[in-house]
């Protein structure tokens, strides 16, 4: 009986499924994203590469029995030193919203980077919970919404359940969503489909209902903390629209004038989205506006990936893993994967050519030749606007949104019963004409040896690591070990894409397996099993669990050395590509490093950086490294550096001005003796006539900086250099992220100086009197004072904020508004302009 009762309990639970395929498909994935993520909601465990921090100073000499020294995956090295201080940062000040970031780089605005992703759904759990679980939910969560949003869109396009639940297989789970997950552009991919799917019903009804639906859509991805990825999606989402907005049309047969409700529900859903996310944005566009990002990218050729990397749709590891051994650097530069039955099944799609099939794969193609530099296409789509800035490499989401689309298509055509009968030979043919790629491909390259066989089979399966790159290597692709990781990737594709090819050959009836048709539901079923293995195969332990032990680094003697000297600053000197203390994580020991790995750069401290203190590479920001030069240590003194970290390993360095004050087993120390306080008072100014002046005068061997401020502008009543007297004194009583409060004492006057960076958005009183801040020494702040005691103090209250939450109430009111009339309109019958699809 009790068997009796299970068999029918499971038999009521598959019914209920069949008859609910979007819960089947919300379960599926739920069940698929936890095997995939879940490991770091083990007891002990995180998913985050923060192990990698044990490679330098101050931990290198600490790192415990068993750790890489370059960690699990040193490709999330980003995701470690910049995101994880952030979300450890936000969650530790909430509910108060952070403003101003004055840890890193003399300052700056905290939500004016974007990639803090204060608003986005996904840092929410690392708010709500410890982040090093937050990680693992986060990533979950990721991969479900952006699963079951590629289903909703193969849905809306038609799609029975195999079809649309392949797509969302392949979407969520293929090469370039999974290297990013621990990146804000992940906090949009998994929108990007929700996106479409809103827009797409509000061209079939335009309502207010619908199109608030798109706005609240449209706000999650411009608050997702990646502005670049913002615009492409947005960019793209005009496209969709408009292309939606013609097809029906065409099929309706409708006059022109029907065009003017969708597009204007639609523009309005999208304004009204950007504006909900104004809260977010607006000290984004402020704080670029005053950056020297823009400038410095417009001034470059727009950048496109290398077109050697297009085998990556082939051979996932041809070029080896981050995670064992790796000859090419950066996965997410080449994370190019879908599958390879995804790659027959997208084919296999075009051979029934409709609209839509169409219309996708030349959207997929032309992202492709763009992510490629192919022309003219690359040319035309960089002089655009706002392209040409923008690293267009991350179209490569759309190249695979499509083949998942394609791919679901093909699943559809193969189990219609019909269509599967009629391409009985063609359909297997191209299936193995793609299959047989590589095998061409590598003995064209003659890169593979029967001899290194056995090794290959051992790595392909997981039974070893492949082995290590000699050290001296001079090219790491001319070796054995390269020989034997590219075997290892040609033998994982042939199981994996000939278990494709078996499936479609069973479903087609392919000559010589006649009578051994697969059924429908069977070869649907199969396929998302076999998507299923060749992804997780792939791209699985591309974000390790690791040991919770392993993922957070000791408060070192040294750490507490820098903390006692707050509120001054202190860098590090990089000089083995191993920066010590890494730029950022300053945010977690309550530390203030001149240094910082942050987009986009305040103009000033950027040029600054460029000019003195750091190497010229464009690559990443210039404040991200310190160099042990006398015109480096010229700019560290106007930031009040006044400790130097180096590894011990490191050559001890001869500086004037510097002295050893610490040198152990975890880091070297040096007292700085020219930097500035933190705050001081001078009597006089020295007037320059622009700021490459101001810049040349403070990098002067002997500036002067403690007595007299160089000014652009002069400040009334401060005298002139020569007229230079006793200047007074300054204490800092009081300073926290938002807040600075300075006691001042000058005999007949003076300017007090705050060598913080000189930002919109700064207050300053003076015994509650309200003074103006002046810029002064080229980026700091000065504040005028009248002779006698003061006290100044100084709030960060900027109006970008201000403004933008203000309007992104008034949208979250309006939206609501809309979504509220668009309930009652949803009772009453309304006219489908896509009734003819």
């Amino acid at each position: 009986m009790p068997s009796l009762r299970s068999d029918t309990r499971l038999a009521r639970a598959g019914s209920w499924l069949v008859a609910h395929p979007w819960a089947a498909a919300a379960l599926l994935y739920g069940v698929l994203s936890l095997v995939f993520a879940g490991q770091g909601l083990l007891p002990g465990r995180t998913l985050s590469g923060s192990d990698f921090l044990w490679r330098g100073a101050p931990w290198r000499g600490l790192r415990p029995p068993g750790i890489h020294p370059v960690g699990t995956n040193f490709e999330l090295a980003d995701a470690t030193v910049v995101f994880e201080p952030f979300f450890d940062h936000t969650r530790s000040v909430l509910p108060h919203i952070p403003l101003w970031n004055p840890y890193i780089m003399g300052g700056r605005s905290y939500l004016g980077n974007a990639q803090s992703a204060v608003f986005s759904p996904f840092s929410w759990p690392m708010f709500a919970l410890p982040v090093l679980k937050g990680l693992a939910v986060a990533a979950i969560l990721k991969l479900w919404v952006g699963a079951l949003g590629a289903w909703a869109l193969g849905r809306a396009f038609g799609l029975r359940f195999w079809g649309a639940l392949s797509a969302g297989l392949i979407y969520a789970f293929g090469t370039f969503f999974v290297v990013w997950l621990a990146w804000p552009l992940s906090n949009i991919f998994p929108l990007i489909p929700w996106m479409f799917v809103a827009a797409d019903r509000t061209i079939a009804r335009p309502s207010p209902g619908r199109g608030a639906a798109l706005a609240v859509t449209v706000g999650l991805v411009w608050a997702g903390g990646h502005p670049e990825t913002s615009f492409h999606a947005t960019a793209v989402l005009l496209l969709f629209s408009a292309f939606r907005v013609l097809l029906a049309l065409r099929r309706a047969r409708g006059p022109v004038r029907s065009l003017l409700r969708p597009a204007v529900v639609l523009g309005l859903g999208l304004l009204g989205g950007i504006a909900l996310a104004a809260v977010a944005l607006l000290p984004v566009v402020e704080l670029f506006l005053h950056s020297g990002d823009y400038a410095m990218r417009a001034g470059q050729s727009p950048s496109h990936a290398d077109p050697s990397f297009l085998g990556a749709f082939l051979l996932y590891d041809y070029w080896g893993r981050p995670t064992q051994t790796d000859l090419a650097a950066f996965v997410s530069n080449r994370g190019y994967y879908a599958g390879g039955v995804t790659l027959m099944l997208a084919a296999a799609a075009l051979l029934r050519p409709t609209a839509e099939r169409i219309a996708w794969t030349v959207l997929g193609a032309g992202a492709l030749l763009v992510v490629l530099g192919v022309q003219p296409g690359f040319g035309l789509v960089t002089a655009l606007p706002g392209f040409k800035a923008a690293h267009n490499g991350r179209l490569v989401i759309y190249v695979l949104l499509a083949l998942a689309l394609l791919a679901g298509w093909g699943v559809d055509d193969l189990t219609a019963r019909v269509r599967a009968r009629r391409r009985g030979k063609v359909v297997p043919a191209l299936a193995l004409g793609i299959f047989l790629v590589p095998f061409a491909w590598l003995a064209a390259a003659g890169t593979v040896h029967a001899s290194q066989l056995g090794a290959a089979l051992k790595v392909a399966w997981g039974f070893a690591h492949p082995p290590l790159l000699p050290p001296d290597t001079q090219n790491p692709l001319d070796t054995t070990v390269a020989g034997i990781v590219r075997l290892s990737a040609l033998l994982q594709w042939t199981v994996l894409a000939g278990a494709g090819v078996v499936l479609i050959a069973l479903r087609t009836g392919a000559p010589g397996l006649r009578g051994r048709r697969l059924g429908p539901a069977a070869f649907g079923a199969l396929v998302a099993v076999l998507l299923v293995a060749d992804l997780f195969r792939a791209n699985m332990g591309f974000n390790p669990a690791i040991p919770v032990s392993h993922a957070r680094q000791p408060v070192t003697a040294s750490i507490r050395a820098l903390q006692a000297q707050r509120p001054n600053r202190f860098a590090g000197f990089d000089q083995n590509d191993g920066q010590p203390l890494q730029p950022d994580l300053a945010m977690r020991y309550g530390l203030y490093d001149a240094r910082g790995y942050d987009y986009p750069v305040e103009r000033r401290y950027n040029e600054l950086w460029r000019a003195a203190i750091g190497p010229p590479g464009d690559f990443r920001p210039p404040t991200a490294i310190a160099e042990p030069t006398p015109r480096a240590l010229r700019g560290l003194d106007l930031l009040s550096v006044n400790r130097i970290m180096q590894d011990p390993l490191d050559a001890p360095v001869h500086l004037a001005g510097l002295r050893p004050v610490y040198d152990r087993r975890d880091a070297r120390l040096y007292a700085n003796a020219g930097a500035l306080p933190r705050a001081f008072v001078v009597s006089a100014q020295r007037t320059v006539p622009s700021g490459p002046a101001a810049l040349r005068a403070v990098l002067a061997p002997a500036a002067g900086l403690r007595r007299v401020a160089v000014t652009e502008q002069p400040i009334p009543g401060l005298p002139t250099a020569a007229a230079a007297g006793s200047p007074g004194s300054a204490r800092l009583t009081g300073y926290d992220d938002e807040h600075a409060t300075v006691h001042a004492v000058t005999p007949r006057g003076g300017l007090l100086v705050l060598t913080d960076v000189f930002y919109p958005g700064w207050k300053a009183t003076v015994d509650g009197r309200s003074e103006p801040i002046h810029r002064v020494d080229y980026l700091l702040r000065g504040v005028r004072l009248p002779p006698g005691a003061h006290t100044v103090r100084f709030a960060y209250e900027p109006a970008s904020f201000r403004a933008g939450w203000i309007v992104s109430v008034l949208a979250l009111l309006a939206i609501a508004g809309a979504a509220l009339a668009g309930r009652g309109r949803a009772r009453r019958p309304a006219r489908d302009v896509r009734a003819a699809v």
